[in-house]
């Protein structure tokens, strides 16, 4: 997500958002016609109406969902986990492959089942392309919505947004506030114990990790933007058992932004054990930098530089790709944090 990291942020941000970032799925022509959501997993009826706290309303959902569409980042993820099919969700515009489905949507991405509505660079929602799909449920959970957009959206079906800010929702939360809303509450709680359980063992089976600082950045040849905690990116990392560089401590104590941009004379503020990071920059060119030089994990060789943008994406968690960017992710934090301690 290169806008501000919320582009960058969803995923070059992405991610961001990451982050902004609103990837999502096949590209806009992938899919023309409304589509019927699958009968696999369907929720029970008994377990409706049911109510969705967030932080723009309360939504009520009076009956089990059979065409739902998802907004923001990741949402679908949640819907393929629990065993339902969306009938909509934002276009791909980082990573993926020719069809814009990124590797662990296998096995469950179907482009004549979901359409392609656009993307959410802009922060703009295609309600209208929203509203021809005929949603009973609009998922946003992982967003930027306003709350005049969440109006908006609520006249054309129920819409749960995101718990307390935009863009900064867990993957835990995205998943059990899903569980809820579609009547799989159970399903969700057990998906997230026993995603939790899986962090556990990968932390375990890597005691290097434990307690060493970290800073998760965005590069440029002129500073750095920081994400920040709160954000998918960085919270899975302290799952693992990393913690804050001091620094991204004090940045986070001043900001409710998911990431902050740091000058290039001020990066030794950020200085940790092990960097993590990615952007305009490749780490030759990182390591030769005569500043950033100078930050103890560039130094010492304990740089996590990503690249792959699949993996740049799947950093911003959710419950779906967990288990591939861990596969992934893990192995090159475990040789950083051996590089810091050497």
């Amino acid at each position: 997500m290169p806008l501000p990291p919320s582009r960058r942020s969803l995923l070059l941000t992405a991610p961001l958002a990451a982050l902004a970032a609103t990837a999502a799925c096949g590209s806009e022509g992938s899919s023309t016609a409304p589509a019927t959501t699958g009968t696999a997993g369907t929720a029970t009826g008994d377990a409706f109406p049911v109510e969705v706290e967030h932080a723009l309303g309360t939504t009520t959902v009076e009956a089990a969902p059979e065409r739902i569409v998802t907004w923001g980042w990741g949402s679908q993820d949640v819907v393929w986990a629990l065993g339902l099919q969306p009938v909509g969700m934002p276009e791909t515009t980082y990573g993926g492959d020719e069809d814009g489905a990124y590797p662990w949507w296998e096995g469950y991405y179907d482009p004549s089942v979901t359409t392609s509505i656009g993307a959410g660079e802009t922060g703009e929602v295609p309600f209208e392309k929203i509203a021809e799909l005929t949603p009973d449920l609009v998922l946003a959970v992982n967003s930027g919505l306003t709350e005049q957009d969440w109006t908006t959206l609520t006249q054309i079906a129920p819409t749960v947004a995101y718990p307390e800010q935009p863009w900064q929702t867990s993957w835990q939360d995205q998943a059990t506030l899903i569980g809820q809303a579609v009547g799989k509450a159970e399903e969700a709680e057990r998906l997230v114990a026993e995603a939790e359980a899986d962090l556990a063992d990968r932390a375990a089976a890597n005691p290097q990790l434990e307690g060493k600082s970290f800073a998760y950045v965005y590069a440029t040849a002129a500073g750095l933007s920081v994400y920040l905690p709160g954000d998918s990116r960085v919270d899975t990392l302290h799952d693992l058992g990393l913690v804050d560089a001091p620094g991204v401590t004090a940045l986070a104590e001043s900001s409710e932004a998911f990431y902050v941009e740091v000058a290039k004379e001020r990066v030794r503020d950020l200085d940790c054990d092990v960097l993590v990071g990615y952007g305009e920059i490749s780490l030759e060119e990182l390591t030769a930098d005569p500043v950033y030089a100078t930050m103890p994990a560039v130094a010492n060789g304990a740089v996590v530089w990503l690249t792959d943008e699949n993996l740049i994406a799947a950093t911003s968690t959710t419950l779906l790709n967990l288990p591939w960017q861990m596969d992934r992710l893990v192995p090159e934090l475990a040789a950083a944090a051996d590089a810091a301690q050497a």
